[in-house]
């Protein structure tokens, strides 16, 4: 028996895998550097260059990258240096093969730096690892029945068409300018990059992507290399990337999963190196959907035959809720065992990680710290650059109303404001305004037929019917399953007992008259 189908392109999480790996290598310095006499601060990133999937396992290939300052042996001043520790690491995961698309993200925990002598330093991170098997998946659902002589009930359904999904990346390029009043760069000591305020929306044939880029730099000047100078300026983020399928009603998911900028002093127009290049990419997925509203066959029998409906459990998805929410932190870090006055803030590096979440009625439940690191100028000219760090943990409820304990969710965290003020030399005053975007999807599972075949009506049966019942409904009962159950058609049930529409109440009494070989009909 043929059925009116319409293809629903899906996509839902089948699996995820976490693991945590340490990361240790010793590094020696480069032969063109000079010795080091004390570490001051180091910086670091877990990039993801390839991943081969295999199947219950994926192999993931990436790098630490770190940076370094050092006071060094030319006459104690401020050095630095860079290097990366390659890594392989597999992630076992049941299930998935060759051709799964995983998403995966890198975070580092904790990064260390030791000097084993003067020339080597013993490298050491916490690296965590977190992949996302997200299946894609054809379901034909039956939307209607081209046999005329069958009753029909159908169900109206909230769904996400999938439109598309995909790993892409966004090129940044931006050039900055030193000030008329900063000196010639003489070389790059320490740069960070942080993007703040990240958001997305889409338009027609592109999504566009807005925030800020946050640079700081710490520098040796060409007039007097033994002074530190530092700048802190911001790029604006304004970029568009190509999507056909996007409309202004589409529905959609952009995750950033790495950003790799790097900041690299070139010469201007005159010959001074007065240029930063800024340069790198955003690595993102994407996920967009159009929310449709379909009739699907829910049930089906027919006055002359017996039907035999074959059913298959699928799970659906439906939007329950998009929220981008954003809220405010305000906590003090002590600033302890300060060799010498503070005199400037060069830089604060901040970073926010969700390390629990879970449902609560008509919400969920986050819970995170905020990591924040200063570096900064003292007053000391044997130890010039000093740092200090601080965690201020945060809880935040994000509200999804209705949502249910089986019911899937995704939540990303950003840093969309930072400000860091030294209140004295025992304290900084810490502010910021972090954002929270969470997508709830209501999980449908249901049993969707699939086929139908019919059988000649057992006339013992059926004349063991009375012709005419009267019937008293029940709590729950649906005029559906009252006609299905003796033999007739919603439509007479509502004819015969003059009913004004198509529900009834408990208690309400029925004259139900059996039929044999009626038009078909639908509810």
């Amino acid at each position: 028996m043929d059925f009116i189908k319409k293809l629903l392109q899906a996509n839902q999480e089948r699996g995820r895998a976490s693991i945590q790996m340490t990361v240790e290598s010793d590094f020696n310095l480069p032969d063109f550097e000079p010795d080091m006499i004390k570490l001051i601060d180091r910086k670091g990133t877990a990039r993801i260059h390839e991943t081969h999937v295999e199947p219950d396992q994926a192999v993931v290939n990436g790098a630490l990258f770190f940076q370094a300052l050092y006071k060094c042996t030319e006459s104690g001043a401020i050095c630095s240096l860079q290097g990366e520790v390659p890594f392989t690491e597999t992630i076992h995961m049941e299930g998935i093969q060759e051709t799964d698309q995983l998403v995966l993200r890198s975070s580092m925990e904790d990064l260390s730096l030791g000097m084993i002598n003067s020339r080597k330093l013993n490298i050491r991170a916490l690296i965590n690892l977190e992949a996302i098997d997200h299946m894609e998946q054809q379901i034909e659902l039956p939307t209607g029945m081209e046999d005329t002589s069958v009753q029909a009930l159908y169900q109206q359904q909230k769904m996400l068409q999938l439109l598309t999904q995909k790993k892409d990346i966004c090129r940044i390029h931006s050039e900055i300018l030193l000030p008329s009043n900063r000196p010639n760069i003489s070389r790059l000591l320490w740069q960070s990059v942080q993007l703040r305020g990240f958001d997305s929306r889409v338009r027609a044939g592109e999504i566009e992507l807005t925030g800020e880029l946050l640079v700081n730099i710490v520098y040796k000047g060409e007039e007097d290399e033994k002074q530190v100078q530092c700048m802190e300026t911001t790029v604006a983020l304004h970029e568009r990337i190509e999507c056909s399928v996007c409309e202004p009603d589409t529905l959609f998911k952009l995750v950033p999963l790495q950003i790799q900028l790097e900041v690299t002093p070139t010469e201007d127009e005159d010959g001074e190196n007065r240029v930063l290049m800024l340069e790198g990419t955003l690595d993102f997925y994407l996920r967009i959907w159009r929310e449709e509203e379909l009739q699907v066959l829910e049930d089906a029998y027919s006055l002359q035959d017996e039907l035999t409906l074959e059913r298959e459990p699928v799970n659906l998805q439906s939007l329950l809720v998009k929220n981008d929410s954003k809220f405010k932190i305000a906590d003090q870090i002590p600033l302890e065992n300060q060799p010498a006055e503070i005199l400037q803030l060069c830089a604060s590096v901040g970073e926010v990680f969700i390390e629990d979440s879970h449902i609560i009625p008509d919400g969920i439940e986050a819970e995170g710290i905020l990591k924040v690191r200063m570096l900064y100028i003292t007053a000391s000219d044997d130890m010039p650059i000093g740092v200090a760090e601080g965690v201020i943990p945060f809880t935040r409820q994000i509200e999804a109303e209705g949502i249910r304990p089986e019911d899937t969710y995704e939540l990303s965290a950003g840093i969309d404001q930072l400000t860091v003020i030294l209140a004295d030399n025992s304290q900084a005053d810490i502010k910021a305004v972090i954002g929270l975007d969470s997508i709830v999807f209501r999980r449908q599972c249901t049993s969707l037929i699939t086929g139908m075949s019919r059988h000649p009506v057992d006339l013992e049966q059926y004349e063991k019917q009375p012709g005419i019942a009267g019937y008293i409904v029940k709590a729950g009962d649906r005029l559906w399953d009252i006609a299905k159950e003796h033999h007739t058609t919603v439509s007479d049930v509502i004819q015969m007992n003059q009913l004004s529409g198509g529900h009834v109440n408990r208690g309400d009494k029925l004259l139900i008259v059996k039929q044999m070989g009626t038009a078909a009909g639908s509810v």
